[in-house]
């Protein structure tokens, strides 16, 4: 049987493999995980949909294919190949149209392997396709040395070797031997002082996530800071009850949820999208909660819904994503068509920060560590000076769409929800 890369959502294309779980020759059961892929949307990891002995690998790690490209091959225990005796899973029959293609496509790979003096080896659908459009000629290709399984040329070895080539070389195609060298999978001291870490999958989306965001939104900061005493009070005097009650534990992120729900149905142009001249405001609240992933990544999936959900609900929302984002159980559906982003950095200790807009959304919001902070409060007509537990918010906002009078009109309407927060509507 022909294991593909699946296709994890209809922008997806590609994919690339981060991990192998098993070894060539290794016996695979039904449901087992084979290996993990990173899109530019989700990383995941796939499981097996037969059982068999993993009797090829066709892309190793941190090559890139395209959605549909076969990736390894499985046969039964007695080392047939059942691809011929059983018809693809539902994944392969998704992408019918592209194997079409890619059978195309291994025509040309056949034609440029006969017609050089040396056999540049396996090429993927994808680094063809690069090659064609890039006008790497045949004799380019022979001269490049490839990093991937078997010493195959990986998407990562062409577009380096296109980056090396001289201007005049990007334009006509023309062969010239280059020198480089291979990139490293794992970091590696260049000098006494320097060490040099190649970017992994991860960081180089979220790079790519930010510059975009940076690129498209005219970021604005407001910052204002909400006494959360009340609810304070409330989790220190009800986080045991909730533990026994509901399974969970009790932080400040399912009130700061629900704040932000209640702002965003009163602020409803906060819950909105602009493509063009056009402002696509969502009567729906899909509220994206920021996830740390050790050991350097960051994913943003959303509760779909969430306006319908109250405080308990949000809570064991909050805990399933989190918890299935740092055990890469993540659908593409759990981080796609978010309209309003919340990142606690706050977790961490850092007291304010200003966040980066997740796209396409046109604003998000902060929150810092929660302190005590001395402060001043009126008492019967006289100022005096009190401990509160003060936290910090700020809303990182598109002034293209939200001007400074609304963007404050939303942070002073979730301080107010935070701080007359009522115990007897929880």
């Amino acid at each position: 049987m022909d294991i593909v890369m699946p296709k994890m959502g209809e922008s997806v294309n590609e994919g690339t493999i981060i991990k192998w779980y098993k070894k060539k020759g290794d016996f695979v059961k039904r449901d087992e995980i084979i290996f993990e892929i990173s899109t530019d949307k989700v990383d995941t990891e796939i499981p097996s949909s037969e059982e068999g002995i993993l009797s090829e690998i066709l892309v190793g790690e941190q090559e890139t294919v395209e959605v549909g490209t076969v990736v390894a091959r499985i046969s039964n225990a007695k080392g047939e190949n059942s691809a011929n005796k059983e018809t693809h899973s539902e994944s392969i029959k998704e992408v019918k149209e592209d194997e079409i293609v890619k059978e195309n496509k291994i025509d040309v790979n056949r034609e440029i392997q006969e017609n050089t003096k040396t056999d540049a080896g396996f090429l993927s659908p994808l680094v063809i396709n690069i090659a064609k459009k890039e006008n790497i000629s045949y004799e380019d290709l022979n001269k490049i040395k490839g990093t991937g399984l078997d010493g195959r040329i990986s998407k990562k070895d062409l577009l380096l070797f296109i980056d090396n080539r001289k201007p005049e070389q990007k334009k006509s195609g023309t062969a010239e031997t280059i020198n480089r060298k291979e990139t490293p999978k794992n970091s590696v001291l260049s000098s006494a002082d320097t060490e040099v870490i190649p970017m992994n999958n991860i960081r180089i989306k979220i790079m790519q996530h930010m510059i975009n965001s940076r690129d498209t939104s005219v970021h604005v900061n407001a910052l204002i800071e909400a006494d959360m005493g009340k609810i304070y009070n409330f989790i220190s005097n009800r986080k045991d009850e909730f533990i026994k009650s509901e399974g969970i534990k009790l932080t400040y992120m399912p009130f700061i949820a629900d704040a932000v729900i209640k702002a965003l149905k009163e602020f409803s142009l906060v819950n909105s999208t602009i493509e063009g001249t056009n402002i696509y405001k969502k009567k729906y609240i899909n509220l994206g909660i920021a996830v740390a992933v050790e050991p350097n990544g960051l994913i943003v999936p959303n509760i779909k819904n969430a306006g319908e959900k109250n405080i308990t609900g949000l809570a064991k929302s909050i805990q399933d994503l989190a918890l299935r984002a740092r055990t890469k159980k993540l659908t593409p559906d759990d981080i796609t068509d978010g309209t309003f982003s919340i990142t606690n950095y706050g977790i961490f200790g850092t007291i304010f920060g200003t966040p980066i807009i997740n796209q396409p959304e046109v604003a998000i919001l902060g929150v810092g560590a929660v302190i005590k902070k001395p402060v001043v409060i009126e008492v019967d007509g006289n100022d005096s000076i009190a401990i509160k537990p003060i936290m910090s918010i700020t809303l990182a906002h598109d002034h293209r769409l939200i001007d400074g009078m609304l963007g404050g009109k939303f942070l002073k309407f979730i301080k107010d929800v935070l701080e007359n927060f009522n115990p007897n509507n929880f």
